[in-house]
């Protein structure tokens, strides 16, 4: 007969053995992706492992597409996912997070040459989204106002820059700090228009998951200590601004 202890072990196998394993969305810099030795990095990489640190616990990252993410947390899978997450109503019914630790916009991006630059000059366009993203979700609550002509879907992103590079779209929607580490990389492309949003982003969780309290103070902490702000200074060339989630500490949130 199995003690309770084992059976424990088995339902949550990450707590067994003093570790909190973190899905992740790889192809996602400057939030984490893989360097050229297969080893994760990036401001949430960097978030994730301190906040494990802190309550004692190692962390392992799994590799997983962003859609995934949501059903390895609900079942358990894993114990936490990162990969800008936006925190919306929606999410918090099946879903638990940290507080935010980001504050972000949306943005159309494009090749710096394109002609829009107002989302009225979007009329009659194509543009790209990574699916399952707020990206997504706002082409196409938008898409008819606009007079978007198509809203194209990608499972990465790397491919939706590809075919705004080759001209196949006009541009992408999606949160503004990826894009902009892209266009880090590749100097054709440019910030079109910018989309307030009052996106936030947190660590993912199963819903209830008994450690997210002690993880959540964790982040507290690194608010309090500076830690944050100098994770946001490393990958981003600047402090983050005053008053923003990355150095307010915040409750936990609820759904409505």
């Amino acid at each position: 007969m199995l003690t309770l202890a084992a059976v424990a072990a088995f339902a949550n196998p990450a707590f067994a053995q003093d570790k909190i394993v973190v899905g992740a969305y790889a192809a996602n810099p400057p939030w984490e992706f893989k360097n050229d030795s297969g080893v994760f990095e990036g401001f949430e990489v960097d978030v994730a492992t301190e906040a494990a640190k802190r309550v004692g616990k190692e962390v392992e990252f799994q590799e997983l597409g962003f859609q995934a993410l949501f059903a390895a947390t609900s079942s358990g899978r894993i114990d936490f996912a990162i990969s800008s997450i936006s925190i919306n109503n929606d999410r918090l019914q099946s879903q638990s997070f940290t507080q935010p630790y980001y504050d972000s916009d949306g943005t159309i991006v494009g090749l710096a040459s394109s002609s829009v630059k107002t989302l009225e000059d979007l009329k009659g366009k194509v543009i790209g989204v990574v699916a399952a993203t707020t990206g997504e979700a706002w082409a196409n609550e938008n898409a008819e106002k606009l007079g978007i002509a198509e809203v194209r879907s990608y499972a990465a992103q790397q491919d939706l820059l590809l075919d705004v590079q080759n001209g196949r779209i006009e541009g992408g929607a999606g949160e503004l700090a990826g894009f902009q580490y892209a266009i880090s990389k590749i100097p054709a492309l440019a910030i079109l228009v910018r989309i307030p949003t009052g996106e936030r982003f947190a660590m993912m969780a199963k819903k209830d998951l008994p450690i997210l309290p002690e993880i959540n103070d964790a982040i507290s902490a690194m608010k309090e200590d500076g830690t944050l702000a100098a994770i946001h200074e490393k990958w981003f060339g600047v402090a983050p601004d005053a008053g923003t989630s990355t150095v307010t500490v915040m409750p936990i949130p609820t759904a409505q």
